[in-house]
């Protein structure tokens, strides 16, 4: 990410009553659970997973309809014990068909590849959005000291701005962390994860005090 758009984040955060500190503070969040959450699914698909640093903005939904045009596997998880609210990740249809092959036992580019998207991989991306998701929700409980715990995944094949604009009719905004994944040499790609903006914005605050906490500091 060019230091152009990072400031451009950073401002549009700041317009948006997040401050850099919140910012960081989510971007580290997200930098652990997601860490977690690929180590589960690198067990799954016999594969080592790497990902870059994720890039936290503020979006408006119109933003967001706008510009997510391509058809995507997408999973809600809902936050059962310790936080209110939900996470969305966006998965590229292709992705899903790779993992699916590799969990199945092939080499990603086999007959669950080749075939059209369908029950079967939805079914497998669900198996594996919920351990990778507990093993996210279990670090970020470590990190919040607070016991955090998720339904089980929902996950639909659906074009993205049609489901945001239908599953989150009250919701004007969201903190979009975007992250690139690299599967091997299978799977080079870009994923992006959602929260609500008050869900996040409340993760980046106990965050931050819980570690003022730790160092003995006062946080802000």
């Amino acid at each position: 990410m060019d230091s152009a758009a990072i400031e451009a984040a950073k401002k549009k955060a700041g317009q948006a009553g997040f401050n850099d500190m919140e910012i960081s503070a989510i971007g580290e969040v997200a930098n652990i659970t997601l860490g977690n959450a690929m180590t589960a699914l690198s067990m799954l698909i016999h594969n080592d997973i790497d990902i870059s640093t994720p890039f936290v903005e503020i979006k408006d939904k119109g933003e967001m309809v706008e510009e997510l045009s391509e058809k995507s596997v997408i999973t809600r998880v809902d936050y059962v014990k310790g936080l209110e609210g939900y996470s969305v990740l966006f998965l590229r249809e292709d992705d899903v068909k790779v993992m699916t092959d590799l969990m199945m036992g092939s080499d990603g580019h086999g007959m669950f590849y080749e075939q059209d998207m369908s029950e079967l991989h939805l079914s497998a991306v669900s198996e594996s959005m919920n351990q990778m998701m507990g093993s996210a929700a279990t670090a970020m409980g470590m990190m919040l000291d607070k016991l955090v715990d998720i339904s089980t995944p929902h996950v639909k094949q659906s074009d993205p701005g049609s489901y945001l604009n239908d599953a989150f009719p009250q919701e004007d905004r969201f903190v979009q962390i975007s992250f690139d994944v690299n599967m091997g040499e299978l799977i080079t790609t870009r994923m992006l994860q959602l929260y609500p903006f008050r869900l996040a914005k409340a993760i980046a605050d106990l965050f931050i005090v819980r570690r003022a906490q730790n160092e003995g500091d006062t946080p802000f």
